[in-house]
């Protein structure tokens, strides 16, 4: 049976989960492999290889000799594991694309109100009874309601448009307390003509009277400003009614989603396993690099403490650990390379000017680089050639 991308795929880091048990058994690769019962001269290269996480689909047993080999059980690696189960379903990734898409059919601005009503819809404010099992929603009657909250926010946003420009046209005073009411005035009437369009015709002209008479009466505003403004709502009104715009819905095929996310997984090239197996040794070694940096940051507080700097103006020595790091890594001890690499920081005027100690930078740099050192020991290699 052909698996499809969005299965379980061996990651690397439950590889390094399992790498650190067996460093904690104390076992060699090869030791582990005969406890496993794998024998042979290759059999350390199976362990390896799950180390790596290059074992793509292990098999439930084999993980199970693992842990068994390292004495250790599955609690041991189960929050890694819950990384994975705690993921989505396909079917809820299938519905999430779907989601997005129907939210980006819409302007930016209106696109957060698409997607607040399906986490709305989600998530009912009235809580389940006791006892009583939370039904899941259906998801195509969830899509169905916020293809429809698009087409909504997508017409208002029409309206908006039009009216800002049939306000502006009227020719009133340009301020915002007379603009505003006629505008809000104008969506009234867009809004009423939307919902008298199919139901309930015969009390489109008797609500549009009732509120062209409360708008009048509360706004004090001259009745033909107001009518010209109702008079362009109806016009456009019937112009988005006649161009389709008025029953648009935005596209949606679940089936498209969901073909990509069950199409079979791609098998690996050569060039590409090399390529994340050097990703994967960078990725690790610059984790240990920068754990190193900000551990050996944090000890040489104490010394910032006895010189008196103030922790508002640390921040400028924060630079030396890092030039110290780079340094420690790439050149010898007492070197010209190493020298002049902590100058280029320790004597940059700009962090003169903004009161770095040159002395005390020196004194720091001088612990930082063999701290560093001793710690670099411990680094997993580096994958990048040597300079």
């Amino acid at each position: 049976m052909k698996r499809s991308q969005d299965t379980f795929v061996f990651t690397p880091e439950f590889g390094a989960r399992l790498r650190d048990l067996r460093l904690k058994a104390g076992l060699t690769q090869l030791e582990l492999a005969r406890a496993m019962g794998r024998a042979g001269r290759s059999a350390g290269n199976l362990v390896s290889r799950l180390e790596r996480g290059d074992e793509r689909y292990p098999s439930f047993g084999l993980v199970a000799d693992f842990l068994r080999g390292c004495r250790a059980g599955f609690r041991d690696v189960l929050d890694v594991l819950d990384l994975y189960t705690d993921l989505p379903t396909t079917q809820q990734k299938v519905f999430s694309r779907a989601l997005a898409k129907v939210a980006a059919s819409v302007p930016q601005k209106w696109q957060s109100q698409v997607e607040h009503y399906d986490r709305h819809f989600v998530h009912p404010k009235a809580a389940p009874r006791p006892g009583t099992e939370q039904p899941m929603p259906d998801r195509t009657a969830r899509l169905e309601r916020a293809r429809k909250m698009a087409a909504a926010a997508r017409r208002r946003y029409l309206y908006g448009q039009f009216l800002k420009d049939a306000v502006n046209a009227a020719g009133i005073e340009s301020v915002m307390v007379v603009q505003k009411p006629l505008f809000d005035h104008g969506l009234e009437w867009f809004r009423i003509l939307f919902e008298t369009r199919r139901s309930r015709t015969e009390t489109r002209e008797q609500r549009l009277a009732r509120s062209e008479a409360e708008f009048v009466k509360a706004s004090r505003m001259a009745v033909p400003v107001v009518r010209s403004i109702q008079d362009a709502v109806r016009r456009r009104f019937a112009e988005m009614e006649t161009s389709g715009d008025l029953d648009w819905l935005p596209d949606l095929s679940l089936g498209e989603y969901e073909a990509r996310l069950l199409a079979p997984a791609r098998a690996r090239r050569p060039e590409q396993e090399r390529h994340e197996e050097f990703v994967r040794k960078l990725n690790e070694h610059e984790a240990a690099r920068k754990a190193a940096v900000e551990r050996v940051w944090t000890e040489l507080q104490t010394v910032l403490d006895e010189a008196g700097v103030p922790k508002e103006r640390r921040a400028i020595y924060r630079g030396v650990v890092g030039a110290s790091c780079t340094a420690a890594m790439n050149f010898a001890p007492g070197s010209s390379e190493e020298r002049r690499q902590l100058d280029e920081y320790i004597l940059e005027p700009r962090w003169i000017r903004l009161g770095l100690d040159t002395a005390l930078a020196q004194k720091l740099a001088g612990i930082a680089l063999a701290r560093l050192r001793e710690l670099a020991e411990s680094f997993p290699p580096d994958p990048r050639p040597k300079r």
